[in-house]
């Protein structure tokens, strides 16, 4: 599902690469606040379902190497890119309450913080079946949003983390989902998830419990397709993306922001170019990070803490 995620990675670009320009004072092009409208209700379940696929895996490593790992590659580049975020966007960190507000899902990596959760939550439900943790997740979300429709972080992470769980399900049943979306009644939710993003962006609908059932008919389009098209060689790119998500998320919106912020100083104000050749540099800079990562060391720790050898002295013979 390489594709999937890449192409996932590459439309919350596009979304950033919308809402940014607000950040510098531009309205951003109406072409591409469409586009992101049309996978508004998509993109955040889409990442989460992806996400939960890789649960069994995980799981698989045993409790140590479970945690050491979330610790190493999920909240560690949470951390450091919250600090890398608050020195280019310069965020108040002159109090201590300032500083939770922003590592409390207080910034675009938000998505780091919620998975970093749902991982540890996953742990200690795993003997459970995902599928109906997923549906009892989803009910939460529906109930607090219609109780409590102003507790917007509660609603996000309860309707999100089911989707989390039931990516969860589908890597437990791996051949049995395969089949599902490989089947040619999948061409249905194709079309129903075409209607359903066009809909989204004329009506200018907002991810949420309420769509729930749409976009879960969009998952299994995404994974449709995917399947359709993952081996193509213009499929390099976004399979490309899919493999180095983490570095690709977490480097893309200090890399439009910072590209907006001197185009704007320098004069420059032609939105249409202007987000075109944006999205371009982020995707530069995660691919020139992606490289770095895997052949510099200090590159690596951007993205993943070093693991902390435990290996013990031996033991002299004894006399």
């Amino acid at each position: 599902m390489d594709f999937l995620r890449g192409l996932a990675i590459l439309l919350v670009i596009i979304f950033h690469s919308v809402t940014i320009l607000k950040r510098v004072d531009l309205p951003p092009p109406l072409w591409l606040k469409e586009i992101a409208d049309f996978f508004g209700l998509y993109r955040m379940p889409t990442l989460m379902f992806l996400s939960g696929l890789l649960l069994p895996q995980s799981f698989g490593k045993g409790p140590k190497p479970y945690f050491s790992g979330k610790l190493r590659n999920v909240w560690w580049p949470y951390l450091i890119w919250s600090g890398i975020a608050a020195i280019i966007l310069r965020r108040d960190v002159g109090s201590l309450s300032a500083i939770l507000s922003l590592l409390n899902a207080g910034s675009y990596l938000w998505f780091l913080y919620f998975i970093g959760i749902f991982y540890i939550v996953a742990y200690f439900v795993k003997s459970f079946n995902f599928a109906l943790i997923g549906a009892a997740l989803f009910a939460i979300s529906v109930v607090i949003a219609i109780a409590f429709p102003d507790a917007r972080i509660a609603i996000r992470m309860s309707y999100l983390m089911a989707f989390f769980f039931f990516g969860g399900f589908a890597g437990r049943h791996w051949e049995r989902f395969l089949a599902l979306v490989d089947s040619k009644a999948c061409l249905l939710a194709v079309a129903v998830a075409i209607v359903g993003g066009f809909a989204a962006a004329y009506f200018d609908l907002k991810s949420g419990p309420a769509f729930g059932v749409l976009a879960s008919i969009f998952i299994i389009a995404a994974c449709h397709l995917s399947r359709k098209v993952g081996n193509h060689l213009w499929a390099n790119m976004p399979n490309f993306v899919g493999r180095n998500s983490l570095k690709f998320y977490v480097s893309h919106f200090p890399a439009i922001y910072l590209f907006d912020k001197i185009a704007v100083r320098l004069g420059f104000r032609e939105v249409d170019l202007l987000v075109v050749v944006s999205i371009c540099f982020a995707l530069i800079t995660g691919m020139v990070l992606s490289v770095a990562s895997e052949k510099i060391s200090l590159a690596k720790l951007l993205f993943a803490a070093p693991k902390i050898s435990t290996a013990s002295r031996a033991r002299p013979a004894s006399a």
